[in-house]
């Protein structure tokens, strides 16, 4: 069984997903910080890194996001993303470069010291391109 627990007070809200009694999720929102997990954003590829197969994506923040070349590919599998697909065999350069505009989507939130990472939205599936 699934549950969604909300606690909420002026300061802050925290969200957690329960299943059959255990935790699975949680977020928290403490002294309302700002949040983009989620978010979609038509950022810029400002750096690409071809032996890490990532790049940055500028999205408009004080740090640039991170993108890997997993989350760029096509997915091969529905159940399973690119997590079997053997990367090596993928160049980052034949899918980004730099100063291209990428519609992305924020998987999780920056840090102090890293910036958000992200992936390519699957709003980019259903036609939804972003134009430079």
């Amino acid at each position: 069984m699934k549950e969604i627990i909300i606690n909420k007070d002026e300061n802050s809200i925290i969200v957690a997903l329960l299943e059959n009694g255990k935790l699975v999720e949680e977020y928290d929102n403490i002294n309302n910080k700002k949040t983009l997990e989620g978010n979609i954003y038509c950022g810029i590829v400002r750096n690409v890194l071809p032996n890490m197969q990532s790049a940055f994506v500028d999205i408009g923040e004080s740090k640039n996001a991170f993108i890997h070349i997993k989350d760029i590919i096509p997915k091969a599998s529905n159940e399973t993303g690119n997590k079997n697909e053997t990367l090596s065999t993928y160049n980052i350069k034949n899918y980004i470069h730099t100063g291209m505009p990428i519609l992305v989507q924020v998987k999780r939130d920056s840090t102090n010291k890293k910036g958000a990472r992200v992936s390519r939205s699957e709003e980019r599936r259903v036609g939804k391109e972003c134009r430079s």
